[in-house]
């Protein structure tokens, strides 16, 4: 019986990990996109920036960084692709946080048991 909480565990573990690397593919991308909507120099390397910081400093130096520089033009394609990277990232958060229960849930039943 001790097994089953074993493999929950895994597949918690799973889902954190799934759901965290997609969410910050999702802030790479999200920021890119900005960043060329603004006309900012080296887009990819301020996704990359945004994307690799630790407690997201690279977002918030992003977040700094672009109130100097407006919104140039925006196409109806780049909004409808902001969109749904937004509705990925939540998807991306669900997975993470389900992944997290049944991790944490696993193991508190799991050590109960034992």
């Amino acid at each position: 019986m001790n097994h089953l909480y074993i493999v929950f565990a895994a597949v918690g573990a799973a889902g954190v990990i799934v759901g965290s690397f997609f969410c910050v593919y999702q802030i790479y991308r999200l920021v890119q996109v900005d960043a060329e909507c603004r006309g900012l120099k080296h887009p990819r390397l301020w996704g990359l920036l945004a994307a690799s910081g630790n407690g997201q400093t690279g977002v918030l130096l992003y977040l700094v960084g672009r109130r100097k520089h407006p919104v140039l033009s925006m196409s109806e394609g780049q909004r409808d692709d902001m969109g749904r990277r937004k509705k990925r990232f939540g998807v991306g958060l669900v997975f993470l946080t389900l992944g997290a229960v049944i991790c944490v849930l696993s193991m508190l039943l799991g050590g109960q048991m034992g």
